[in-house]
């Protein structure tokens, strides 16, 4: 399946630019590494001490994310005792309030397997408020969990399930930043699904293995 998003650089309409979703180059198939290696490469050309560690701060908790590690989220080291989220699903926002909320998100995620995602493409930015991503973005997910989604799912099989989302993530201003809230909007016209081959599912023990030299290195030093 060849992804037809839409984009303004077409051939003979090419544009200078850097702009991730303007130039659309979203690979065919889903790489779990991808997205880390491009925030490792970010953080490499940061020089801003508090930017950095917010970046740290930032590539930590999406490997513990992706990799399942839910119970590892929401610590001191990492987040503020009372964070604040609101996420997008397609046309309903989601807020969630406090250390319960917040890890129950993630525990839900892991627990029905539904934690390994990535960046496709994206633009990312670092401010003295937090970080900023603008992303095509995919979840590998169970057939069973797409059944309110309005397509004819397989339950037995996997999805890929692609949208557009835009992520503010808000840190405190300190030597090692904590995070304080999530904002995370999403395109609900964007959404895609493909059906995957079980040899191309990237499962939650697939993507732990894969990210574990990312998460080894992810350190807030």
């Amino acid at each position: 399946m060849k992804y037809k998003y839409a984009t303004l650089a077409a051939p003979g309409r090419e544009m200078p630019t850097t702009d991730a979703l303007t130039l659309m180059h979203v690979p065919e198939k889903f790489d779990v590494t991808k997205w880390p290696r491009e925030v490792e490469a970010f953080l490499h050309k940061t020089t801003n001490p508090h930017h950095k560690a917010m970046l740290k701060n930032y590539l930590r908790h999406l490997l513990l994310e992706v990799a399942g590690y839910w119970d590892q989220i929401i610590v001191p080291e990492l987040t503020v005792d009372e964070p604040m989220y609101r996420v997008g699903d397609r046309r309903q926002m989601h807020v969630l309030t406090g250390k319960v909320a917040v890890e129950g998100f993630y525990r839900e995620a892991a627990e029905t397997r539904q934690n390994v995602m990535g960046a496709r493409t994206m633009n990312m930015g670092v401010d003295d408020y937090g970080v900023t991503t603008e992303a095509v973005w995919t979840h590998v997910v169970p057939g069973v969990c797409l059944k309110d989604h309005g397509i004819d799912a397989d339950p037995a099989a996997h999805y890929l399930m692609t949208h557009h989302l835009f992520q503010i993530f808000t840190y405190t201003n300190e030597p090692k930043p904590k995070l304080i809230a999530e904002r995370i909007y999403d395109d609900p016209e964007s959404y895609t699904y493909e059906k995957l081959a079980p040899a191309d599912v990237v499962t939650p023990e697939i993507a732990r293995e894969l990210l574990a030299p990312f998460l080894a290195r992810a350190t807030l030093d």
